[in-house]
């Protein structure tokens, strides 16, 4: 079978009205088009040879401004593509990306709330430090508890994936913060992804849509704190359609746990299981949550857990 060219995926990508699902739902059709326009077209829905047609200019000058950054173009019919993206209902037909992409094998995603706590601060530096020396820590690189699982004593941890919402040309469409950490993350050998193309700057949408992309990369979730109401739901509600495991973080001898609204998503979630999560991110279909369990964090065998759940899966998925 002919591969599709990437300049036809972006082109494709491109067009208003053909969203992620979209593709992912007609990827046979894609597949079997060899890699022609008028193939293509029959897709249906907003696609037509038109469409194709005058976004093939702006795939090409997109490519062109890749290999100036050296950013690496993964399309959702390359054979590399992450097999666990995939799993999720809408992953991105074109990821972009910066660093050792080898790293996307091995990920234990760590988030919270940018308005972080001390205490909150506190433990997102310690899980980081623990989950650093196997894997790659994943997210968003932004204030919070993103910031504090991958930037322990001043100094960034090694081979962290940071997921970014404006395009890979970070300086010219970040925020400060996310500009100096992707920085480090690349200094410190490690991995930046993003889904736009390199000059597109984050927007008030782009980052609950990143989130996504942190979910189906992540082995594991771990949720450090977050109110009910957080920007965590985004990517819990993704992650909890998978067949994977969550941490979420206990720490009932302070005060602050057990009080603070910042972390009422953690109480929720550990005393309501699967329902907590229905709750907070205001799912419609009980069955749509397939979490293979939910691990309580308080103690250093909780660590252990998440990690034999983490092992126990990939050799199930080896053996399918």
């Amino acid at each position: 079978m002919m591969s599709i060219s990437t300049e036809n995926i972006i082109a494709l990508s491109l067009i208003n009205g053909v969203g992620s699902s979209f593709i992912k739902r007609n990827i046979s059709a894609i597949l079997s088009s060899q890699n022609s326009i008028e193939d293509l077209s029959r897709i249906g829905g907003k696609v037509s040879i038109d469409s194709l047609e005058s976004n093939l200019n702006k795939a090409n000058s997109i490519i062109r401004n890749c290999q100036e950054f050296h950013i690496e173009i993964l399309t959702i019919v390359d054979p590399s593509y992450p097999k666990k993206l995939f799993e999720i209902k809408d992953p991105p037909p074109v990821l972009y990306l910066k660093g050792d992409k080898s790293l996307i094998e091995y990920t234990i995603g760590i988030i919270g709330t940018r308005k972080s706590s001390e205490l909150g601060n506190r433990i997102a530096n310690k899980i980081g430090q623990y989950f650093c020396k196997n894997w790659s820590i994943c997210n968003g690189l932004v204030e919070g508890i993103d910031k504090n699982a991958v930037f322990v004593n001043n100094s960034i941890l090694p081979k962290v994936t940071g997921v970014i919402s404006g395009g890979l040309n970070f300086e010219h469409t970040s925020s400060k913060m996310t500009q100096e950490l992707a920085k480090k993350v690349l200094d410190n050998y490690g991995l930046l992804i993003s889904e736009n193309e390199p000059d597109k700057k984050e927007d008030q949408f782009s980052g609950s849509k990143a989130s996504r992309i942190q979910a189906g990369l992540s082995d594991a979730l771990i949720l450090v704190q977050s109110s009910k109401t957080g920007g965590s739901k985004y990517t819990i509600k993704t992650f909890s359609e998978l067949n994977r495991t969550l941490g979420v973080v206990e720490y009932l001898t302070s005060e602050e746990y057990s009080q603070d609204k910042s972390f009422e998503a953690n109480r929720l979630i550990i005393e309501k299981k699967s329902k907590g999560i229905i709750e907070m991110c205001e799912i419609k279909k009980s069955e749509a949550v397939k979490l293979s369990s939910i691990v309580t964090i308080s103690k250093l065998e909780d660590y252990h857990e998440i990690e034999n759940a983490i092992s126990k899966l990939k050799v199930n998925n080896r053996l399918l």
